[in-house]
């Protein structure tokens, strides 16, 4: 085992086989969550009761968490991070948050004298426990350098992006296009259906030609199967980074014309309350409407 122990913070939907693959590679991982700490430790990883405890026996220190609320109920108090962060310590950060609040909470951090790397996780749950899923890096050369023991424990492909900061932008673009595959999947299935062809024939050769897309893989052979829960990308997940997109490329002078119908699609979806559903669902809505 290695002699290196990690902390995170946030051990949830994504957390959870991040943390799985750092076990994987022989690290000693403390963690903390809230509740439902259970699958963590049956794995072997071990349960600490604040995220100052989980900084206090870390070298690296990971934060997984849904949003900013989250994050500074994890960096603040007596009982947070920021209460326990020391010289020497690294933080990388994994959540996905605007880059003006990110900037903001590493200037506190560098204020502890610790390290601070973005890493955006582009890639489902399921990706990441299969190590398919990649990571973008915002950070110095020579700190993501000292990261890379942690860093290539859970994952193979990684990209440094510029300076701490401009992961997010790449990370956002990336679920950008993620948003238009997976209507366009929905929508060629459902034609392919209604030419009379069936369903998991359709994916067979779809996904072997040139029309192939990575979401048509993943999504379409769901789609085909009706299996949308239980969901490793739910919609509820996906609504932050559609709105967040949208802001981006609004804030940019953008045309989006795709992106704007695949906002829509998704966001009906989620009104109609298929919000812990897979992304995948979607296709009930296309049928719907051709209908």
């Amino acid at each position: 085992m290695s002699s290196i122990t990690i902390g995170m913070v946030g051990i949830g939907q994504l957390g959870l086989p991040i943390a799985t693959n750092l076990l994987a590679a022989g690290f000693r991982v403390v963690g903390y969550r809230r509740r439902d700490r259970d699958a963590f430790v049956e794995l072997g990883g071990i349960a600490l009761d604040s995220p100052a405890q989980v900084a206090s026996q870390s070298d690296f220190i990971l934060t997984c968490l849904p949003g900013e609320a989250a994050q500074l109920e994890v960096m603040e108090g007596p009982d947070g991070l920021l209460s326990a962060l020391r010289p020497g310590h690294t933080l990388i950060e994994m959540g996905t948050y605007q880059r003006s609040f990110k900037e903001q909470m590493a200037r506190r951090i560098e204020s502890k004298g610790a390290r601070v790397l973005e890493a955006e996780v582009s890639g489902s749950p399921p990706l990441v426990l299969a190590r398919k899923a990649s990571l973008f890096l915002g950070g110095d050369e020579s700190l993501i350098q000292d990261c890379q023991p942690v860093l290539s424990a859970i994952a193979d492909i990684q990209f440094r992006i510029g300076e701490f900061g401009c992961a997010v932008a790449m990370k956002l673009i990336a679920n950008y296009l993620l948003t238009i595959h997976t209507l366009a999947a929905a929508e060629a299935l459902n034609l392919g259906v209604k030419a009379g062809f069936d369903a998991e024939k359709v994916v067979e050769v779809i996904s072997k030609s040139a029309g192939n897309s990575m979401m048509f893989t993943v999504r379409a052979p769901m789609m085909a199967a009706r299996k949308f829960t239980p969901a490793p990308g739910p919609l509820v997940t996906l609504e932050k980074y559609l709105e967040m997109a949208g802001e981006l490329s609004e804030r940019l002078g953008c045309a989006s014309p795709l992106f704007d119908v695949a906002q829509s699609y998704f966001n009906r979806a989620r009104d109609m309350g298929m919000g812990e559903e897979d992304i995948s669902a979607v296709i009930k809505l296309i049928e719907r409407d051709s209908n």
